[in-house]
């Protein structure tokens, strides 16, 4: 067996990407190990909170958090990496929404 055989019979992050979809978003994606979550609202500030929890990763288009796991990361680590992203997400959402003005 080599290492590519590994990458087929395990491929990481699926039953992580599940547990993402339930946040409030439009989609959950992904290419190899990059996975996308986009949400229905801007959360660049996201970036610095994320950092504060021991975590790094990048949001694009204002919306879509990025996460590029290592090629080495466990199923634990990706369960913590969850556990870690959602509260940030769920936190923002708790937080008041301001209205648009009206007649704008």
């Amino acid at each position: 067996m080599c290492s590519s055989d590994l990458l087929v019979e395990r491929p990481a992050g699926r039953r992580d990407r599940l547990q993402l979809s339930g946040l409030r978003g439009r989609d959950v994606r992904g290419a190899g190990l990059m996975i996308g979550v986009e949400l229905d609202f801007p959360c660049g500030h996201l970036v610095a909170e994320g950092m504060k929890e021991g975590m790094l990763f990048n949001v694009t288009h204002g919306s879509v958090i990025r996460l590029l796991p290592p090629l080495v990361m466990s199923e634990d680590e990706g369960r913590v990496v969850v556990e870690r992203l959602a509260p940030l997400v769920r936190a923002h959402l708790a937080q008041p929404q301001p209205r648009a003005a009206a007649g704008r």
